[in-house]
């Protein structure tokens, strides 16, 4: 993939302009179009300017100029687990103890350089964008966009995310939490619920729960994406997720907080279908499923 290019079919009359910037083709996307080289809007495959007037089933093609990585950036090879790729974008499932980007104490690996690998191998001529993270230890489905302009279109988009965890106590069968969630001031780490916080919603289901240990396997919708969300609100209810001492839990069945991103839905930001993408559950957490809830899932 030497270029990325997008592809529309006009729905109907009007300046090439306008139509770009219906479709959130920023000016600034524009400009990069018109200053590199690589870059280029075509109407049914002959390069026109913004003034030119569509007509109803012309297809535009925009290529998008292409990306370089930084001096600096590491390239880290791995067996990426890739559950979804187009021309646009990747789903990978992330493993347990992986960054998902570089820490500043650059720690032998992190999910983005492993895919900074996989692009150059591949020569994309563009670089990843992480549209969605997930903790170290927090397992599961990561997005990431093949080119910046790409990036901004899913900041548009409505990506519903839901987690798999195994927490303590037994959960009412349907919940919705809205609780603020703030930083501990002595901690760059910890956080905790405070209504001068910043806004964050979660709801959550409880699918089983095993009377014989005291522990629920719950699915939860993320509606906010703050750091630790899932963590800070299961414990605010009293309910930690197991092996999460930081926010109250114990270690008896995992020794690692463990939710799980185990599915993603979004509509395509080029194509406009529907994604709907699944992981299966880490060897620990399905460990204690098998164990505790007759193999559940």
């Amino acid at each position: 993939m030497s270029s990325l290019i997008l592809k529309y079919i006009v729905k109907k009359e009007q300046v090439l302009r306008d139509f770009l910037l219906v479709n959130n083709i920023s000016r600034k996307t524009l400009t990069r179009i018109k200053f590199d080289s690589d870059g280029s809007i075509k109407v049914n495959g002959k390069e026109e300017n913004v003034r030119y007037n569509l007509k109803v089933n012309d297809i535009v093609e925009l290529t998008l100029p292409g990306e370089e990585f930084s001096p600096n950036v590491r390239f880290i090879r791995a067996e990426l687990d890739i559950v979804y790729e187009d021309e646009y974008f990747l789903i990978v499932n992330k493993t347990n103890n992986l960054p998902t980007i570089p820490s500043r104490n650059l720690e032998a690996s992190s999910l983005l350089e492993e895919i900074n690998f996989y692009f150059k191998k591949n020569n994309y001529g563009v670089i990843p964008h992480i549209v969605t993270r997930l903790d170290k230890n927090t397992t599961g489905l990561v997005l990431i966009a093949k080119h910046r302009h790409l990036h901004a279109l899913f900041s548009k988009i409505n990506i519903e995310k839901y987690y798999l965890a195994l927490v303590e106590g037994k959960l009412e069968n349907l919940g919705i939490i809205e609780a603020n969630i703030k930083r501990k001031e002595d901690s760059i780490i910890t956080r905790y619920v405070d209504p001068s916080g910043d806004y964050a919603k979660t709801q959550f289901w409880c699918k089983k729960y095993s009377t014989r240990e005291n522990i629920s396997l719950v699915k939860l919708k993320l509606f906010t994406g703050r750091t630790h969300q899932i963590r800070v609100h299961m414990g605010y209810l009293g309910h930690p997720l197991l092996g999460d001492e930081l926010y109250g839990g114990n270690s008896k069945f995992l020794n690692r907080q463990a939710p799980h991103c185990n599915n993603l839905k979004f509509s395509h930001p080029i194509t406009k279908e529907e994604i709907d993408v699944k992981a299966p559950i880490p060897f620990d957490m399905n460990t204690v499923i098998e164990k505790y809830f007759f193999n559940f899932l």
